[in-house]
């Protein structure tokens, strides 16, 4: 019989269900124990609806058997569940972010060391093949050194679509703290830690339909600024929930000799398109004549110097499939192979500690200097396949 970590939850909100789903259907060294909620009715109806056993808190956190705690609760409840699940001797997979302030994400860092416990937060996206073949693309050297990048998530608003957008626009919500962990997460996986950043921020629609209730926002919806990273990249992100529509790109990073186009790294497939500069300098080199020609075929030829990258990572053939529970699955090997987990503790503070970089800088109009460092792991190798259909 095939080993396998058990994993028990806490928190039964509305992400719980795509994870308790992918749990006991597509990852084969994971097995779900149980799930605990403060709203014991939530605990008690995913114990139904996905054969496990409904725990309270206490009573999860006590299971001498659940290696692995899962914690899907609120982000301003993070730091605090986080804390029980390592004083309890279990290791921590935590939705994003592991903690609001970067003080309470060191805590934790601190008291998993002292534990020899693993504490990280998602998002795990960048285990998938998209962020995995980028991340290949520019270890190999093909587009030479990174220089530059672009990160953009733009959109109009949660409170458009969202069942329940209250928390998006309070303390620990709008778009940095929602969305920046995946683009956070995805530049430092390719380019390793922040340096510096420079931010500014701004809310275009400080008033929002809540529900049918105007209602004030506590944090600014939009976010712009600039990141240095250690390497010597520099570039620009933003993050808006004021912006209707755009044609800006969602994840490039420039290089050297060329090029790479990462897909959206909220999600875990998609194409990646690599660019060589290379070829559309030798195409330029070779004209001979005049100088406009040599303008006219750099113009022409520059669809011709780029082509989508072969995936070298299993991907799953639906396009945006939702393979929530890749990293607590890696946690899971790692914990049978005696390993670190891809997504390390210190990524997930480096994360952290930018996610309030950028609201520092913007508050004091000064750029940050980043104290913490982390180190990426390599590209998965080819024969990764957690990912299953049972």
């Amino acid at each position: 019989m095939e080993k396998k970590v058990k994993v028990g939850i806490i928190g039964c909100g509305t992400i719980a269900d795509v994870y308790m789903t992918n749990l006991t259907q597509h990852y084969q060294n994971v097995e779900l124990a149980g799930a605990a909620d403060l709203f014991v009715q939530k605990a008690q109806e995913a114990a139904e609806k996905f054969q496990i056993k409904a725990y309270t808190v206490e009573e999860l956190l006590a299971d001498p058997e659940i290696q692995l705690v899962l914690d899907l609760t609120i982000p301003a409840a993070h730091y605090s569940v986080n804390k029980q699940i390592l004083e309890a001797g279990k290791h921590c997979y935590c939705e994003k972010p592991l903690a609001l302030r970067f003080e309470e994400a060191k805590e934790l860092a601190a008291l998993a060391a002292q534990k020899n416990l693993m504490c990280v937060a998602a998002p795990d996206t960048f285990l998938g093949a998209g962020l995995q073949q980028s991340k290949a693309i520019i270890d190999s050297g093909v587009i030479g050194e990174p220089i530059g990048f672009t990160a953009n998530m733009t959109c109009a608003g949660h409170d458009l679509w969202h069942p329940n957008p209250g928390f998006y626009y309070k303390t620990g919500g709008g778009p940095m703290f929602d969305m920046g962990p995946y683009y956070l997460t995805a530049l430092v996986y390719f380019m390793g830690p922040i340096k510096k950043i420079s931010c500014y921020t701004a809310s275009g629609r400080p008033v929002r339909n809540i529900l049918g209730v105007e209602t004030r926002t506590e944090v600014p919806t939009t976010y712009t600024a600039i990141l240095e990273f250690v390497c010597g990249a520099i570039g620009t992100m933003t993050m808006s929930f004021d912006t209707w529509s755009t044609s800006l790109p969602l994840l490039e990073v420039y290089g050297t000799k060329g090029s790479v186009y990462a897909p959206d790294p909220d999600s875990y497939n998609g194409p990646v398109i690599v660019y060589d500069g290379e070829k559309l300098k030798n195409i330029v080199e070779a004209v001979t004549e005049p100088h406009p020609a040599k303008i006219i075929t750099m113009v022409t030829n520059q669809h011709n110097c780029q082509e989508e990258a072969k995936m070298e990572f299993p991907e799953n053939p639906e396009h945006r499939a939702n393979m929530r529970g890749l990293g607590v699955s890696d946690m899971a090997q790692a914990i049978l192979d005696g390993r670190e987990s891809r997504m390390s503790t210190d990524i997930s503070v480096h994360v952290v500690e930018a996610l309030n970089a950028f609201e520092e800088s913007a508050k004091t109009g000064s750029a940050y200097i980043m104290q913490t460092s982390c180190k990426p792991t390599a590209p998965m190798g080819k024969d990764w396949a957690l990912w299953e259909v049972r």
